[in-house]
């Protein structure tokens, strides 16, 4: 049996269901979760105590825990295996760059665990300056280890640079896996020709959020069958579209509520505060909230302005609940136009309220694209061993 290790600092949605997608096709997974010091338990997709102190190393004995119960029955057949590591990330600049020597010496620490285990493949996930050094690190003790990043880019809106940690990636000559071809196409057309080896291997849904069963939600008020805007508020999710469209729904006698969750700010949040339209929650959404709101909305919406690959999709399919987004790579790559949502033009505010409300009148085309997402779902675990495949045939096996 062959065993793989998975390190990673973020992206919990996508990295669980990778090692769960691993166990089903019988291969052992130890997951090293790189984690800061924080009171928060929530990670993305699961929840967590923190055990241990600032650089220690501590094996989970125990998974009942929302988005984790499913590696109950791996980890008692001693075939899955988690282990929290403390610590602080690396600092390029700044007062906390005095203390990088010993966190070199730390992730060297880890580094020897790691090489010990003899692992047949290591794949490192992160866009941090630790996980890019724990690559270079492996792979000159001889590990086979490809490192995964979910942006190349310092900025995705604007496109005109790579990450400081992807290029020391592509210095160190360390395989890097992206999840779009959007980020694929950035990665080739701003490495400066440097030589490259880079896969694009997507990933499904995030099964974790399964895990969750609904809560109260105060601020709802019980309201149900509502418009969703969720996760951090930034200026290129197109919020101020989304209140654009709900002021031309409003002139249309549309009465259903919009739901915005999340925390951040942008400019017309205050606005939208003021709306009787709106339902805010304005502050970091706990992962069984997440689920809840999905899970009682009628249709999650996207008014993008950009974005190269996204989570959103991957979490809201799970509920069987299609989405309403703008034309950007992320939402052309995952939803397919009146059968898994409806695709609208970037900063089209009329189309994206007719979107609404044909949403809700089209019955027939609602009830066809639930179908639709619920198939994808069913389909799941034949999407995630198809990903496991492309991952054994290009590091490997390769």
């Amino acid at each position: 049996m062959k065993r793989i290790a998975i390190i990673g600092n973020a992206f919990g949605g996508s990295t669980t269901s990778l090692a769960e997608a691993f166990l089903n096709q019988g291969y052992k997974v130890d997951f090293y979760h790189l984690t800061s010091r924080k009171k928060s338990v929530s990670y993305e997709a699961f929840d967590l105590p923190l055990r241990g102190s600032l650089f220690s190393i501590v094996p989970v004995d125990s998974f009942d825990y929302d988005g984790l119960r499913r590696f109950i029955p791996f980890a008692r057949n001693k075939c899955f295996s988690m282990y929290q590591i403390s610590a602080v990330d690396l600092s390029l600049i700044g007062v906390r760059r005095i203390i990088n020597p010993i966190l070199m010496l730390y992730y060297r620490k880890l580094v020897r665990r790691i090489v010990a285990q003899k692992y047949d493949f290591v794949n490192v996930i992160g866009q941090s300056k630790s996980t890019a050094f724990l690559s270079v690190i492996l792979q000159s003790k001889g590990v086979n280890v490809v490192h995964s990043v979910h942006e190349v880019c310092v900025n995705h809106q604007i496109g005109d640079r790579l990450s400081a940690t992807v290029f020391y990636l592509i210095e160190k000559k360390i395989p890097i896996n992206v999840f779009s071809q959007k980020s694929a196409e950035d990665l080739v057309r701003l490495a400066d020709n440097k030589p490259l080896k880079y896969s694009v291997i997507p990933f499904s849904l995030f099964t974790g959020y399964l895990e969750y069963n609904d809560i109260d939600i105060p601020e709802l008020k019980g309201e149900k069958d509502y418009v969703l805007f969720y996760g951090f508020v930034v200026d290129y999710k197109g919020l101020d579209v989304l209140l654009e469209a709900v002021y031309k729904l409003m002139n249309k006698g549309f009465t259903k509520k919009i739901v915005v969750a999340g925390g951040g700010n942008v400019g017309c949040l205050a606005t939208i505060k003021k709306e009787k339209s709106f339902i805010v929650i304005n502050r970091w959404i706990e992962n069984v909230e997440i689920s809840t709101l999905i899970r009682n909305c009628h249709i999650v919406v996207c008014p993008y302005l950009s974005s190269s690959q996204t989570g959103i999709t991957q979490t809201v399919f799970n509920f069987d609940k299609p989405i309403i987004a703008t034309k950007v790579p992320a939402f052309t790559t995952t939803i397919e136009d009146e059968k898994t949502g409806l695709l609208v033009d970037i900063n089209d505010v009329e189309m994206f309220a007719n979107a609404i409300i044909r949403s809700y009148e089209d019955v027939t085309l609602y009830t066809k694209m639930c179908n639709r997402v619920r198939s994808l779902r069913l389909n799941t675990k034949l999407m995630w061993k198809d990903i496991v495949m492309k991952y054994v045939q290009s590091y490997i096996n390769g």
